[in-house]
């Protein structure tokens, strides 16, 4: 079996998920209040919070809902696959 099918490994996916979800909301925040007191168009700190927050939250949300079936074997049709195989 591997590592990613026991269960408390799933549980922690979904735990982690959840985790990066408030991340990114709290990321989403302080970039939203830094935009309401001005211009951010130069501010390196505002740069950084955009990406986390779109980052954590794209990776949040796929440990989340999809869990530890985000390692599953994905079958290629053979019109894609490499002529060797």
């Amino acid at each position: 079996m591997p590592w990613y099918e026991r269960k408390p490994v799933g549980l922690l996916l979904r735990l982690g998920g959840l985790a990066l979800l408030l991340l990114a909301s709290l990321a989403a925040r302080m970039l939203r209040a830094r935009a309401i007191a001005g211009p951010i168009d130069y501010d390196p700190t505002a740069w950084l919070l955009a990406p986390i927050a779109f980052l954590c939250g794209s990776a949040g949300a796929a440990f989340l809902f999809v869990g530890p079936h985000l390692f599953d074997p994905v079958k290629i049709a053979k019109r894609w696959r490499r002529r060797d195989d």
